[in-house]
């Protein structure tokens, strides 16, 4: 059975080539996600707006991080940090049957493992 264009999940590209910082970070997760104006960008704020998403309804997401090189280089915590706010939203999401999934790209090639560089499982 092919998949119909409404089960299939909405891909979410988070370009962050060149990102550098936090605010960067949220900034470009606010244009790829479409947040709405009240996002108030910082972490809560972007933990509030990934487990809600009803302007951006869909029956399941993959999110796709690429090129965060730079990032891991220059911040590595809030790299971190990213993945463990998207490892629980993951987690939200599952508890109401809905698939969130993230894949980690650099240079428009997966990953080996489609994981993020540290345990996102905690």
């Amino acid at each position: 059975m092919i998949p119909s264009p409404s089960d299939s999940p909405l891909d979410v590209r988070v370009e962050l080539a060149d990102c550098t910082d936090k605010a960067g970070l949220l900034r470009r997760f606010a244009e790829a996600f479409r947040f709405p104006d009240w996002f108030g960008h910082n972490w809560d704020a972007l933990a509030d707006c990934l487990t809600d998403l009803s302007w951006l309804p869909a029956p399941a997401y993959r999110v796709v991080l690429c090129n965060p090189s730079t990032l891991r280089t220059t911040h590595p915590d809030v790299l971190a940090t990213t993945f463990d706010i998207l490892a629980d939203t993951t987690r939200c999401w599952a508890e109401a049957g809905i698939a969130f999934s993230v894949e980690v790209m650099e240079d428009d090639a997966p990953s080996a493992s489609a994981r993020p560089p540290h345990d996102a499982t905690r």
